[in-house]
């Protein structure tokens, strides 16, 4: 047993459900929740009481891209809004950026995202091993739960994905099975620009390696041909070469997509805003909820928008209302909290035994919550960073 820290406050959202409990505590021992319940808790060492809040789950951001953080002020987004703009731009961008630009981006974004309650990010880390290294020494001096996504550092010509049979080159893979212990998993750009063959590769050497295999999907429209006749869809592709665990974006698959996904168990991060201020088909998130499929929420290139998941919850409650294809917000919330514990294989996300003791405590006298009936209403549509008291991860208070 090692140091027991309790939690208290006056409310708290308690397990898969989000269940609110009133007068709760939560107890960490370590870097683990071990102990939940309400009124006072007993045989710990320290109390931090917190009478006017509210106790909820770290938030986790399931797709970002650190690199970019650099790059804020560089992308003038009304001339350059499209997706293949935003790629030249961070590709350019990449090549020219110093190190000490890289670093002081990250760690100053990770300041941002701890104070506005993220607690986990997935990071999808571009341009090969040498990136991976920067972004994982740099996250490894910081508080926030960190997990990354690598990709070969090589790219396919127009030809090589029409034949298929073509695979990444040794020198673009013997790198990243080389830094395997410090990767989540792969994380693969559009399949379209990927051979078959290759897509079979990396889902084999994932496997070998026991990471889970993420890919973008369906970010840009289809092509004419593109699940016509024999020729499958990217969602299909990805499936059913790659067999991939996560999808990015998801923003043009079809009714059919759909129920594959959910037939696969894979999960789905969705990217609310990134998808608005690009002009991209809205996700068919509604729909993927029918079905059963597990949505996440992730807030993309911070280059393009902000890593902020509050505003990202908020902005999928609003841009589904508009729609009219509202989603409830305790599911809105689950996306940002408890589903990425399922889609990243991770305990996190929830407060209960055994989960990591992500903690985020919200004050009650700010925007009204304490007038509030339906707690996670709120937190989705109007709570800021105003609200965040104090933020823990892994059992220690860092903000």
């Amino acid at each position: 047993m090692s140091y027991r820290l309790a939690v208290l406050a006056r409310y708290a959202l308690i397990g898969e459900e989000l269940k609110l409990s009133k007068q709760a505590y939560v107890v960490f021992d370590g870097s683990t929740i071990v102990e939940v319940g309400s009124g006072k808790p007993s045989f710990v060492d320290e109390i931090h009481d917190y009478d006017d809040s509210l106790l909820m789950p770290g938030l986790v951001n399931c797709h970002v891209h650190m690199l970019h953080s650099a790059f804020r002020d560089k992308l003038h987004i009304v001339a350059e809004s499209s997706i293949t703009k935003v790629r030249e731009a961070k590709k350019r961008f990449l090549e020219m950026a110093s190190r000490s630009d890289l670093v002081k981006a990250i760690e100053e974004t990770v300041d941002f995202m701890l104070r506005t309650g993220t607690t986990t990010i997935l990071d999808f880390v571009e341009s090969g091993v040498e990136k991976i290294n920067l972004v994982y020494d740099v996250l490894s001096a910081t508080p926030i739960n960190f997990l990354l996504l690598g990709q070969p550092d090589h790219k396919f010509s127009h030809d090589e994905i029409l034949l298929g049979n073509y695979r990444y080159p040794p020198h673009s893979i013997y790198p990243l099975v080389k830094v395997k212990d410090k990767l989540k998993g792969f994380g693969l750009p559009n399949p379209m620009s990927i051979p078959i063959e290759a897509l079979r590769q990396m889902a084999r050497v994932a496997e070998d390696c026991g990471l889970i295999k993420a890919i973008h999907v369906a970010d840009l429209p289809p092509k004419p041909w593109e699940g016509v006749g024999a020729w499958k869809t990217q969602a299909e592709m990805a499936l059913d070469f790659y067999r991939a665990d996560i999808l990015f974006h998801a923003n043009y698959i079809f009714d059919e997509d759909v129920k594959a996904i959910a037939e696969r168990g894979s999960s789905v991060v969705c990217c609310t805003r990134l998808t608005q201020v690009l002009g991209l088909k809205p996700a068919p998130i509604d729909l993927m909820i029918k079905h059963g499929v597990n949505v996440v929420l992730g807030t993309g290139s911070p280059m393009v928008i902000s890593p902020n998941m509050m505003r990202e919850m908020e902005a999928t409650y609003n841009f589904y209302m508009y729609l009219g294809k509202p989603i409830e917000p305790v599911e809105i919330l689950k996306m940002a909290t408890v589903n990425s514990s399922k889609a990243l294989k991770e305990k996190i996300g929830v407060i209960g035994e055994g989960y990591r003791a992500d903690v985020v405590v919200l004050r009650l006298d700010i925007g009204g919550l304490h007038r509030m009936n339906d707690v996670a209403t709120f937190i989705v549509k109007s709570a800021c960073e105003l609200n965040v008291l104090h933020v823990y991860v892994a059992g220690k208070r860092v903000c």
